[in-house]
């Protein structure tokens, strides 16, 4: 660890002197009805993914004020605490306040800007999708303002930009990673790039201390630079934000118009397995309310009906094919599942079938990506058969043609979908 910067003396003390959250065990299985109660409601910060994932929180016993004591959803904060117990996790990070106050400020900090330095807010959200992270634009009006910070929190701070080769996003609850839940956020995907990312996030998981992890549902921005090196960007926590945005706020994924869902079905799953603490059914009013709670139970539904025992776990290699009936291209709820599970590399393979008619059009779906498999339904029987097939309905001919992939593959590592 290195020295306690003299702002941060009281936060550290104060974190290492707090007792850890005590979240459901796991021991006692606790499955519940998802219902809109008004406390849920209140001060929420985000969509219907934010309100299943406060609800499941709160079934954990979690306190979704905890770990904003520290105020770490303050980037520099998070800079300062995060580097204290694993140095250079992060980019070289400066106060902006201090850099400024000091005799020729000014000129020192654009010093800083022609070596590689850039100016950021320290509170904010989605500065990816609108591209505002870098406020060097307005260093000239902002270096004019009265107040560079607020009580003892900055407003904004001076970061070493880095030469990025890909960017991810990684979920994590209390010191784990939730498995077959990152994403590429930006640049190409690298050769086993999850597992590299997920092992450097796993070391920084160790170094941090119980008491921040324990119970914080956490979605972490990661860099891979052009000199193979990884880097936390930020961290996002999920829990009451004091400030910006004021209220209840998690990773923005959940909400996600085509993936919120499944990543919401999944997360629900994880959480049985592991915690024993899920969602069962989905009260009337909320199935009224948004096409994302019948999307939601439907994922729910063909999850709890795969074996997936070793996908939990995050050290093993995904293995499995999954057999998927698709059946038709219009349906968008398995089309979003499939693109999903290949964003996030759910597994190796997936073998897709589908009604004949529909063969171009799902070729144009999936065109050139070589993990998917695909094939019309008459491939698996005779002439005679298919006019047999093509007269039943959608869940015989789904079982019929999936028993018939089955037998045709020499690995039998499969789950059907």
């Amino acid at each position: 660890m290195m020295s306690i910067a003299d702002d941060l003396e009281d936060e550290i003390s104060e974190i290492e002197n707090s007792g850890v959250q005590k979240v459901h065990n796991g021991l006692h299985i606790a499955p519940f009805e998802l219902k809109p109660y008004s406390w849920l409601l209140a001060d929420l910060s985000g969509n219907n993914g934010a309100f299943y994932i406060r609800a499941l929180l709160s079934k954990l016993n979690v306190d979704e004020h905890h770990v904003f004591k520290w105020r770490l959803e303050n980037k520099f904060k998070q800079y300062q605490v995060f580097n204290y117990y694993m140095p250079g996790c992060m980019p070289e990070t400066l106060s902006f306040s201090k850099q400024l106050d000091q005799h020729d400020g000014v000129r020192k900090i654009e010093k800083l800007f022609s070596k590689g330095f850039f100016l950021k807010a320290t509170l904010g959200d989605g500065s990816f999708s609108t591209k505002s992270w870098d406020k060097t634009a307005e260093f000239e009006q902002l270096s004019k303002l009265p107040n560079h910070t607020k009580g003892k929190y900055e407003s904004y701070m001076l970061q070493r930009k880095l030469s990025i080769k890909c960017e991810f996003r990684v979920h994590t609850f209390s010191k784990g990673i939730i498995p077959r839940l990152t994403y590429l956020v930006q640049g190409d995907k690298q050769t086993d790039g999850f597992q590299h990312v997920e092992k450097f996030l796993h070391n920084v998981l160790q170094n941090l201390p119980d008491v921040i992890l324990l119970g914080t549902f956490i979605a972490w921005d990661i860099a891979l630079t052009d000199d193979n090196e990884y880097y936390i960007i930020e961290a996002n926590f999920t829990g009451f934000h004091p400030e910006y945005r004021k209220g209840f706020q998690t990773t923005g994924y959940v909400d996600n118009y085509e993936y919120g869902a499944i990543i919401c079905a999944w997360i629900n799953r994880f959480f049985g397995e592991k915690f024993g603490v899920y969602v069962y059914a989905i009260e009337d009013r909320l199935f009224e309310s948004h096409s994302f709670y019948k999307s939601f139970a439907f994922y729910i539904s063909l999850f709890n009906n795969i074996n997936i025992d070793h996908l939990i776990n995050i050290t093993a290699e995904p293995a499995l094919t999954f057999i998927i009936y698709l059946g038709e291209d219009t349906n968008k709820l398995i089309v979003n599942l499939i693109r999903h599970c290949l964003l996030v590399d759910f597994v190796n393979n997936y073998f897709v079938i589908f009604k004949d008619e529909y063969f171009l059009n799902v070729r144009k779906l999936f065109a050139k990506n070589n993990q998917l498999q695909l094939r019309a339904e008459s491939w698996f029987f005779t002439k005679d058969q298919y006019l047999l097939i093509k007269q039943l309905g959608y869940d015989r001919r789904k079982q019929i043609s999936c028993y018939h992939a089955l037998r045709s593959m020499t690995d039998k590592s499969c789950v059907i979908i």
